[in-house]
């Protein structure tokens, strides 16, 4: 089966109702809403705040039944400096699911497609009124807000939820509203379709030289005549895939057959290995899909930072059975690539970012 392509798209009215969304940013919208996760799982190693969402990912699977209903949550800590130091400490990933027949989720089969509705009594658990996690804890003066730690109690408070917390506890002002949303990544939804087939390969090579202008990394022959040579061929592949579908922000390819094309990476050297077994079941993980660097150009981060958040690809292994869940959250594991200038030519680096020491300072090697 072919690859398929995410794309960040505007919520809409549709999107709000959806049981099941892919998205980006915004507060976690739990598989099942009578279970949401702790922060004690998702404390950034390094800051030890709680990490926010990324995205989540609605991909569910005929086999096994209990996995009829299956969402993939990816959280990362917001503050960039803390990425330098590997995904491992800085970036989570659990698997949700659910069997077809639960007590969350009841099918509407009055239209020619079946709906799925969220079962009359299912309680929710309570949320941080921050990020959407676990609200463990209260606001111990007004007893009316959630939170999941104190980093979040506090960022409330500042926000302005001290000036009306004994008058007006449930209230928020415009200010305060923007305060809090900007606590998490700006929210959109995902749309998918399959990549497309490739063209010609003449076609393919007179394109190579039109390039989007919101490509990843932009070449062009007459800018890096030896590109061939100083550019490894994993980059390269990477950039000519990219140019295809410029705005893709996701790639998923689970199925594991030999239609179904490998990750993509941006660097021949630092490729993942050694990717854990699945702790439930000791099956090893299979890739299942990639976040690809056009995400960043919707978290609303600080370009000029030298610290911002930043990757090449990050890329997503998952138990290929789904083993019988153990826990409402099942951890999986997500690698990061960066992109390297040891792959890439002198004469590149100098064409696009002025020195070699430019780039080397804007991505770092591979973390896993």
């Amino acid at each position: 089966m072919p690859t398929t392509l995410g794309y960040a798209e505007p919520v809409d009215a549709e999107f709000a109702q959806d049981p099941f969304p892919s998205k980006i940013g915004g507060k976690p919208r739990w598989l099942d809403p009578r279970h949401a996760l702790s922060a004690d799982r998702v404390v950034c190693d390094e800051c030890g705040k709680p990490m926010v969402l990324l995205m989540q990912l609605s991909a569910p699977e005929d086999d096994p039944p209990s996995a009829f209903h299956r969402t993939l949550f990816v959280f990362i800590c917001r503050t960039g400096s803390c990425h330098s130091s590997g995904a491992s400490r800085c970036m989570r990933v659990f698997r949700s699911q659910l069997p077809e027949n639960n007590a969350v989720y009841t099918a509407n089969t009055e239209g020619d497609d079946i709906e799925w509705e969220q079962a009359e009594g299912v309680e929710a658990a309570a949320e941080c009124i921050v990020c959407g996690l676990h609200g463990s804890k209260t606001c111990s003066s007004c007893h009316g807000r959630r939170y999941c730690s104190r980093a979040h109690q506090v960022a409330d408070w500042d926000a302005g939820h001290k000036a009306q917390c004994t008058t007006m506890p449930h209230a928020e002002s415009a200010d305060h509203t923007r305060r809090m949303r900007r606590m998490v990544f700006p929210e959109h939804v995902i749309v998918s379709e399959e990549e497309a087939e490739e063209q010609a390969e003449s076609d393919s090579e007179s394109d190579s030289e039109d390039i989007e202008p919101n490509s990843v990394v932009p070449v062009t022959n007459e800018r890096v005549e030896d590109s061939e040579t100083e550019v490894d061929a994993a980059f390269m592949e990477f950039q000519r895939r990219i140019q295809r579908d410029p705005d893709q922000v996701l790639r998923y390819a689970r199925a594991p057959d030999a239609e179904t094309e490998p990750m993509l990476l941006v660097s021949d050297t630092g490729a993942p290995t050694n990717v854990p077994a699945c702790e439930a079941c000791g099956t090893d993980r299979q890739f299942e899909f990639q976040i690809m660097p056009q995400m960043l150009n919707y978290l609303n981060l600080d370009s000029t930072d030298p610290h911002s958040i930043d990757w090449g690809t990050l890329l997503v292994f998952t138990c290929p059975v789904s083993c019988e869940p153990t826990d409402t959250f099942m951890p999986e594991v997500v690698c990061k690539q960066s992109f390297s200038s040891h792959g890439i030519g002198q004469k590149y680096l100098r064409a696009y970012y002025g020195d070699e020491d430019a780039f080397s300072r804007q991505f770092e090697s591979l973390d896993v």
